[in-house]
């Protein structure tokens, strides 16, 4: 067997290897529980930030516990009543975009990826929270196309959470 052949077995077998994971990994991450807002263990939302705050003083400020409301299967924490106050009005002006999932993730593939609350954005009177700065960066390049696939990803994701909702 010459070199070339064995190069080409060698590439093959990695094809095969590395493709059967990605696969498995597709399945697996397709079987895991998506709820409707991204939550920690303790069922509070975006890392117990404060919500109204990014819209209000342009800045990621911790909510606190005696502050807080329960929408959407979450508990939402503010940092002061008049916060609080404002959500409870108007829930979806305040909360994060894609239930606080990474916006880019979602646009390019529907990915449910946790985001990190101290990594934001406000755009169209709207706030995305992101996994990472390179994620952040990724969607300003191209934020309408970005934002209206990611709406698309979106409302199939919230679909499906309904649907399983709804099974015995």
């Amino acid at each position: 067997m010459n070199n070339f052949t064995k190069l080409m077995m060698l590439l093959s077998a990695l094809v095969l290897v590395i493709g059967g994971g990605f696969s498995f990994y597709l399945t697996y991450q397709g079987n895991q529980p998506v709820a409707a807002i991204n939550i920690n263990e303790t069922g509070i939302a975006i890392d117990g930030f404060d919500s109204v705050s990014y819209h209000t003083i342009g800045a990621a400020q911790k909510g606190a516990h005696n502050f807080q409301v329960t929408w959407n299967g979450a508990i939402w924490y503010f940092s002061s009543l008049e916060n609080r106050q404002a959500f409870s009005e108007a829930p979806e002006e305040y909360a994060p975009q894609y239930g606080g999932y990474d916006p880019f993730g979602m646009a390019m593939n529907g990915t449910v990826q946790a985001a990190t609350p101290e990594l934001w954005l406000i755009a169209g009177g709207k706030l995305f929270l992101f996994h990472s700065g390179a994620t952040r960066k990724a969607w300003q390049e191209n934020l309408a196309e970005n934002q209206k696939n990611a709406d698309i990803q979106w409302a199939k994701i919230k679909q499906q959470i309904h649907y399983k909702a709804e099974m015995p």
